[in-house]
């Protein structure tokens, strides 16, 4: 017998939106064989839903603000400006040019933790873009390289459109306090970190004390969402915000 156990995740450390995001993956992944992995485990599961289900419905309430539509524009401007910096780079990268292509390689290296970044939740996103932006102004050679293959102003142009994106952002979430009465996505947050590890706890022990090849298959997938979102996780004294889901 093999003793498995899931890899550390600071869920206290997750913003709100990315918790539910981790919630509602894991239930998602978990649907197709809920009949197949116990009674106890599907029991929990059936609970999961619930409260991943009434954490999510304040978030959604986001998308009712007046300002949403700025919102999704904004977003899809950053987006945009992203592809075309990531298209510039994968065409360099292929360049006849030593020099240029040398430049795209490097930049590739760089930006590749980045790459998928327009995936992110929304907040999430903002933040990953601070940090590219943060690396590419303390990097001489990275500016170096964007000049070289004329992504230096779509950099700057990008950092641009995240903070006019960020102030929108932050706009609406103010907006939007003044409108829960029923209940914030952080008042159904306990309930549904609970079910979460209690299906986390069921789950090590079916793929311990009775493996089969839909228990190991499932227990990889959420070990390895268990593993994505833990990188999102700050630090306990800096505590990401809230933020909703794309």
């Amino acid at each position: 017998m093999e003793n498995r156990q899931f890899s550390t995740v600071h869920l206290s450390n997750l913003g709100v939106s990315d918790a539910y995001a981790l919630f509602r993956e894991t239930v998602e992944v978990a649907e197709p064989v809920q009949n197949t992995i116990g009674e106890m485990a599907k029991s929990i599961y059936t609970r999961l839903v619930a409260d991943t289900t009434a954490m999510g419905t304040p978030l959604k309430l986001a998308q009712k603000s007046a300002s949403t539509a700025e919102i999704s524009q904004l977003d899809n401007d950053r987006d945009n400006q992203q592809n075309e910096i990531k298209r510039d780079i994968t065409y360099f990268a292929k360049s006849s040019d030593a020099a240029k292509k040398a430049a795209a390689d490097r930049l590739k290296i760089i930006f590749t933790p980045y790459w998928d970044i327009t995936r992110e939740s929304l907040n999430t996103e903002t933040k990953s873009i601070d940090t590219l932006m943060a690396k590419y102004k303390a990097d001489k050679t990275m500016q170096a390289d964007a000049a070289l293959i004329g992504i230096d102003t779509k950099m700057t142009a990008l950092e641009t459109k995240n903070n006019a994106f960020a102030a929108a952002y932050k706009s609406r979430t103010s907006e939007l306090g003044n409108k829960v009465a029923d209940g914030t996505a952080s008042s159904f947050r306990p309930a549904a970190t609970k079910s979460y590890n209690d299906f986390c706890t069921t789950i090590e022990q079916a793929v311990s004390y009775a493996p089969n090849d839909t228990v190991n298959t499932l227990f990889n997938t959420m070990e390895q969402l268990r593993t994505r979102y833990n990188a999102l996780a700050s630090t306990p004294d800096k505590k990401p915000a809230d933020n909703t889901a794309k």
